[in-house]
């Protein structure tokens, strides 16, 4: 009998990568995305120690992470398209902003054990080929009382939360119907609060607490 943490899930839809990856840069970059990556950092940061060492994952074009970076926390970032690496790499010099940015993988990460006290993963997690390994990789690097959040789509999202989600993104119109078909192809891939809690319980981490709001999933996970 295969190990849950031996399966494989099928990828939907490839690493970005080149001019697409580029042009997404442009879509997400719009100043009303990085007033919201802004407010995101503040609230997810506010009951972090001064000087905290953050991994973000699944960086994409770095604008979260370079947010987070601005509030004084030691940032790195791990994405496994290597065109994401030098669009936030590029983005952080441009910015003034001190991030490492690295090419890697999250179900094998290259950082020692009890290295972060803060992992983050938006928008992300529901691609990753090996979910549960993922997640145990979280908790390795994780420091004893760390925390991590995933933050990605409910498949229980309806047509209309996902129509509400794009309008509140302010995008033009032909990026905010290419983001509406995204988003709904992307659905079919996404993990309800069942089905992620019955994930987690095959982890290291064993429990965790899942609160939903429009086309959202914000899972929270602790290492004793």
């Amino acid at each position: 009998m295969t190990n849950i943490k031996d399966r494989k899930r099928f990828k939907l839809i490839p690493e970005m990568g080149g001019a697409l990856a580029r042009n997404y840069a442009r879509q997400r970059g719009t100043e009303p995305q990085i007033e919201l990556w802004r407010t995101q950092a503040r609230e997810l940061t506010a009951d972090l120690p001064e000087g905290a060492k953050i991994l973000e994952v699944a960086f994409g074009p770095g604008y979260f992470a370079v947010e987070l970076a601005r509030l004084g926390f030691s940032v790195i970032g791990l994405d496994v398209a290597p065109t994401f690496v030098e669009i936030a790499s590029e983005y952080a010099r441009a910015e003034g902003v001190e991030v490492s940015f690295r090419e890697g993988d999250v179900a094998a990460m290259p950082f020692d054990d009890e290295t972060f006290d803060f992992v983050v993963c938006q928008a992300a997690f529901k691609n990753f080929v090996w979910p549960v390994k993922s997640l145990d990789e979280m908790y390795r690097v994780l420091r004893p009382g760390g925390t991590a959040v995933v933050q990605d789509m409910n498949r229980d999202a309806t047509d209309g939360d996902i129509v509400r989600e794009v309008e509140g993104m302010k995008l033009g119109k032909l990026a905010a119907l290419a983001t509406r078909q995204t988003l709904g192809q992307l659905r079919r891939r996404a993990y309800t609060p069942v089905d992620f809690s019955g994930l987690v319980a095959e982890t290291a981490f064993r429990t965790c607490e899942v609160t939903t709001a429009g086309i959202g999933l914000d899972v929270r996970l602790t290492r004793p």
